[in-house]
C-alpha cells in the first residue's frame, strides 16, 4: 500500500507499536513522472485488524528538505497503519513515556540510543549526537539523534540529525569546528566525520563497503548536511568510527578507526580530504569506538592514552604518526554497562567523556542513556599511572547541600544508625548524590540499600557487591561517591580512579546508609 503526502510542515509522524514484527516503508519522491527514493524505516507494525490501530508512540521524522514537494510513502502496512500516519501544520506535541526518568543522565523522548557521536562545544552549547532508532525500542534504523545543553547535566532533545540513506546507515563518528576554513566551507561551519554503513539496510544492500564520509553544519550544529565527497573509501570490511583532533606539534589532522578483530589505525591528513594510514596496530581484546588522547597529571606532565569501546585503555607515546604501547590493558570500568565512550572536542583545558549505559529500561518508551560527563585525567601513584574519572565540574556548582553527618559537628544533622532518603509521592524527583568517608580504622561491611538493589563493600575483602554480582575494587577503600539519579547508579571510589556504573531495580528515589562506620556524609540534590 502507499500514502501520497503533499509536505507543507516540518516532520512526519509515524505510529509505532514495539515489540512487533518490523516492516519495510519506503520513501519516495515525487518529482513530475521521476520517483527518487530519498528514505527507508523498518517500522514496528500492529497487524491486528479493527477501525483503530493501536500503537505507543509517534516517531517524528523531519521532512522540511522536502517542503512543497510530494511524498509517496510505500510498504506492507495495514489500512489501519495509513490513517494513522500524521502529517501536519500545527505544533505536534511529542509524548514521552509515563514513567520516571533520569535527570541529569540524557534519555531520549522515544525510541533506542547507543553510542555517543559528534561531541563538540561550540558557542557555548555542548552538543550531543548518539546513535538513534526513532521507530522502535531495539537496535535498528541507525540515525544520528542529537541533543543540546549549556552544562553538561540537562539536555533538551533536537530533531534527528542525520538518517540513513543509500550509502548504508549512520554509525559513529566524531565532531570538530572548522577552525582552519577547510572542505570550502567557513572556519565557524561544524564538520563531522561518521561511517555510512553499506549493507546494513535493504537499500544500501548492494554497497557493501563501509565509508568514512562527512556532513557539516553551518547553523550552530541544527541541520547537518552530507557531502558527497570527501570520503575515506573502506580499508576492512566494516571499518568504522573515525575520531578526528589536531597534533599541533606534526600540523595534521589525525583520525583513528577501528579496522576489523582488534587491528586499529591512524591516519594524517592536513585538508581533511586527502588520508594518509601513518600506523596500524593491534590491541588485545580492543575493538570499536577508538580514541587517542593526551592527558594531564597533577604536576603538568602528559600522557597519551588509547581507548577502545568497552573502555579498555592502553597507555604509551605518541609522536603523530605512531602509538607505541607496551600492550598492557587497563579497564577503566569495574562492570560492563558503560560502553563507546567518547571525548568531546572544542573544549579548552579539560578531556571530557561521555559513554552510552546499556540500560534496559523494561517497561518504558526508550531504551538507553548516557552516563554522567567526566573529565579525564592522569593520577601517578608510586610511579604508576591510574585513570581519573571525576564528575565534571558543573556537578559540583547545580547541587545543595541538604544533610551532613561530621564528627567534629553534630549541629547538622542527627547521629542516628542509619539514613533514610525517600522522595514522596508527587513530589519532582532529584538525582542524589552522596560523599562518604569511612572510619580510618574500620574493618568489615558497608552496606547501602538504593532504590530496591542491595549493594555492600567488604573493606577487608576489597569487593564491592550488587545485588549478587562481586566486583573486586580493592581492599581498605574508605572513600566514595555515590550518585542516583532514577534507576542509573554511579560510584567512584579511590580519588576517583574506580568506576561502577548500574542500572537499579527501581526508579524511584529510595535511600538507605549505614551510618554507624561513616566518618563523614554529604547529601546533595542536583538542582
Amino acid at each position: 500500500m502507499e500514502k501520497r503526502l503533499l509536505i507543507n510542515a516540518d516532520y512526519l509522524y509515524l505510529p509505532i507499536k514495539g515489540g512487533k514484527e518490523e516492516k519495510l516503508m519506503e520513501v519516495f519522491l515525487m518529482e513530475e513522472d521521476r520517483k527518487t527514493k530519498v528514505m527507508e524505516w523498518m517500522i514496528p507494525v500492529n497487524d491486528e485488524e479493527g477501525r483503530d490501530y493501536t500503537y505507543d508512540y509517534k516517531a517524528q521524522i523531519p521532512v522540511k528538505t522536502w517542503k512543497g514537494k510530494c511524498l509517496v510513502l510505500e510498504g506492507d502496512m495495514p489500512e489501519n497503519f495509513w490513517k494513522e500516519v500524521d502529517h501536519t501544520s500545527f505544533l505536534h506535541k511529542q509524548s514521552k513515556s509515563n514513567t520516571h526518568r533520569p535527570n541529569i543522565h540524557f534519555t531520549a523522548d522515544t525510541g533506542w540510543i547507543n553510542d555517543p557521536n559528534g561531541l563538540v562545544f561550540s558557542e557555548g552549547k555542548y552538543h550531543l549526537y548518539f546513535q538513534y532508532n526513532p521507530c522502535n525500542i531495539s537496535w535498528q534504523n541507525m540515525s544520528w539523534g542529537h541533543a543540546v545543553s549549556s552544562d553538561l547535566l540537562h539536555w533538551k532533545q533536537e530533531e534527528i540529525a542525520l538518517v540513513p540513506d543509500e550509502h548504508g546507515t549512520m554509525f559513529s563518528g566524531c565532531g570538530l569546528k572548522n577552525e582552519k576554513g577547510l572542505l570550502g566551507l567557513p572556519s565557524e561551519a561544524l564538520v563531522f566525520f561518521y561511517t555510512a554503513a553499506g549493507a546494513k539496510t535493504p537499500w544500501g544492500k548492494e554497497e557493501r563497503h563501509f565509508t568514512q564520509r562527512v556532513a557539516y553544519s553551518l547553523d550552530g550544529g541544527k541541520t547537518l548536511v552530507k557531502m558527497e565527497k570527501p570520503y575515506l573509501e573502506m580499508i576492512e570490511s566494516e571499518n568504522r568510527d573515525p575520531k578526528i583532533f589536531w597534533h599541533e606539534e606534526t600540523s595534521a589532522y589525525i583520525m583513528t578507526l577501528w579496522l576489523e578483530g582488534n587491528d586499529f589505525a591512524i591516519f594524517r591528513s592536513k585538508d581533511l580530504e586527502c588520508w594518509e594510514m601513518s600506523d596500524r596496530f593491534t590491541l588485545s581484546e580492543a575493538w570499536e569506538c577508538p580514541d587517542l588522547m593526551k592527558l594531564y597529571s597533577e604536576d603538568g606532565e602528559a600522557h597519551w592514552l588509547f581507548w577502545s569501546a568497552d573502555g579498555f585503555y592502553y597507555w604509551g607515546d605518541f609522536d603523530g604518526y605512531h602509538f607505541k604501547t607496551d600492550g598492557v590493558q587497563h579497564k577503566a570500568y569495574i562492570n560492563k554497562l558503560a560502553y563507546a565512550a567518547q571525548t568531546y572536542s572544542g573544549v579548552e583545558g579539560r578531556t571530557i567523556t561521555v559513554p552510552w549505559l546499556r540500560t534496559s529500561n523494561k517497561g518504558r518508551l526508550y531504551t538507553g542513556a548516557m552516563g554522567l560527563p567526566r573529565e579525564l585525567s592522569v593520577k601517578v601513584i608510586e610511579g604508576e599511572k591510574y585513570l581519573v574519572q571525576r564528575a565534571v565540574r558543573e556537578l559540583a556548582e547545580q547541587r545543595k547541600l541538604i544533610w551532613q553527618k561530621k564528627e567534629e559537628n553534630t549541629e547538622v544533622a542527627d547521629q542516628e544508625k542509619v539514613y533514610v532518603y525517600q522522595a514522596k509521592e508527587g513530589q519532582e524527583r532529584k538525582a542524589i548524590q552522596m560523599e562518604m568517608t569511612l572510619e580510618e580504622d574500620y574493618k568489615g561491611l558497608v552496606r547501602w540499600q538504593i532504590n530496591g538493589t542491595a549493594i555492600r563493600y567488604d573493606t577487608q575483602t576489597g569487593e564491592l557487591t550488587v545485588d549478587e554480582t562481586v566486583y573486586p575494587i580493592g581492599k581498605n577503600q574508605h572513600s566514595f561517591t555515590l550518585l542516583v539519579d532514577g534507576d542509573v547508579f554511579e560510584v567512584t571510589a579511590d580519588h576517583d580512579i574506580m568506576t561502577g556504573m548500574f542500572e537499579l531495580r527501581e526508579d524511584s528515589i529510595n535511600i538507605l546508609l549505614e551510618l554507624e562506620n561513616l566518618k563523614e556524609l554529604d547529601v546533595y540534590e542536583i538542582l
